[in-house]
């Protein structure tokens, strides 16, 4: 098996991270609260979670005895005894709550485990042919709402309110977010831990598996938002070019519609992560 990792991001902090062991291998992307408020003392909460999360999975998803299921519920338990040194996660609303989406996959044997939570994709290229993509796609349609907004409201540079918000945006943001863990909204990563029973899990014969992506949603844009590649045309880069080569394109579509005129999205540049396995290589 050959594999290629990378992140990019325009911040200082990127909210995205990757990692691996050796049978293991997984993107986190993740998302600041929805209030000014930073309980951990670090740059951002966010950046502290998914740090957080990198080290507990580098430590832990070896233990193939355990499903990713329970890994990642005893790691909630984990992350929230940390954060008991900041404060008490039962009084932090969900609007004041880090959260991140999870897409994990791990050689378990002669069988290849996906794991997705939220919309982190995995994607899957088989010896036959065929694509199999995993992924929660309840965000995208909460997310739609305030795309329209974005995007049918022409005075919207001179209402900013709030990290690249309208007053109006950050309304409906929130009430969305306060359907976080919950049956009428969308399950993630945060410190709930019974939200990960909600995740989507698949397993494969690791013979039938010829390629894996997995992706956060600022990467896999390049084929489902901006619709440079389809599936195949972007698993075909990934192996002929590589993954640094759909970034540059990725960010060269939206530097050209720098004033978000033709790709409807929630802000200019996203966080961009991928993880491309070859698993006949």
């Amino acid at each position: 098996m050959t594999f290629e990792l990378i992140t990019h991001s325009y911040k200082q902090h990127s909210e995205d991270i990757h990692g691996s062991t050796q049978n293991s291998f997984w993107v986190i992307d993740g998302a600041l609260p929805l209030n000014t408020v930073n309980n951990t003392g670090h740059y951002s909460d966010v950046v502290w979670m998914v740090s957080w999360w990198q080290q507990y999975l580098s430590a832990h998803m070896e233990y193939m005895d355990k499903s990713i299921v329970t890994i990642l519920e005893e790691g909630v338990v984990a992350m929230n005894k940390a954060f008991e040194e900041y404060a008490d996660i039962n009084e932090v609303s969900k609007l004041d709550r880090a959260s991140a989406s999870i897409g994990v996959v791990r050689i378990n044997g002669d069988r290849m485990e996906c794991y997705v939570l939220g919309d982190t994709e995995v994607s899957i290229k088989t010896l036959d042919g065929n694509f199999e993509t995993l992924i929660d796609d309840k965000i995208e349609a909460f997310d739609s709402q305030v795309m329209s907004m974005i995007y049918n409201n022409k005075q919207r540079a001179s209402e900013i309110a709030f990290n690249g918000y309208t007053k109006e945006e950050l309304d409906v943001l929130r009430n969305n977010r306060l359907k976080m863990n919950s049956e009428d909204g969308y399950y993630i990563l945060e410190h709930d831990e019974g939200a990960i029973k909600h995740g989507i899990y698949k397993e494969y014969a690791l013979t039938d598996v010829y390629s894996t992506l997995i992706m956060s949603d600022g990467y896999s844009a390049i084929y489902n938002k901006y619709k440079k590649y389809d599936l195949g045309q972007l698993f075909d880069a990934c192996e002929g070019e590589g993954l640094d080569s759909i970034l540059y394109d990725i960010r060269k579509i939206e530097k050209e519609d720098s004033e978000l005129k033709i790709y409807k999205r929630l802000r200019l540049h996203d966080d961009a992560t991928a993880v491309y396995m070859n698993m006949q290589a």
